[in-house]
């Protein structure tokens, strides 16, 4: 059985003070490329979110993106693989549950 893990990348991305463009439409359409928004700070310009690794250097290419920081790397489980994992977690505990009462 082959098992398959994604790899994400937690990331900053900086923006270039554009005329215009607020940083929350700026994430707007960074979310096309990949990115799981989880913050948008207005103040500063930075927009906070996940992405798969792979697909960083796309966020590097819009204009208004003055720089990418990667700030943390993992591997997870692809949601068809965390299912079959989900399932076959569940029939350990119960056969150690049957172990037990025996």
């Amino acid at each position: 059985m082959e098992h398959q893990d994604d790899e994400l990348s937690d990331v900053v991305v900086v923006l270039v003070d554009e005329p215009g463009m607020t940083t929350e439409a700026a994430a707007e359409q960074l979310k096309p490329l990949g990115l799981e928004v989880s913050n948008v700070d207005e103040e500063n310009g930075v927009v906070e979110g996940t992405i798969e690794t792979a697909k960083i250097k796309s966020l590097q290419r819009p204009p208004f993106v003055k720089y990418v920081r990667t700030v943390f790397n993992y591997l997870t489980d692809s949601e068809s693989n965390a299912a079959k994992n989900q399932d076959s977690d569940e029939d350990d505990l119960s056969s150690e549950a049957d172990d037990a009462g025996a």
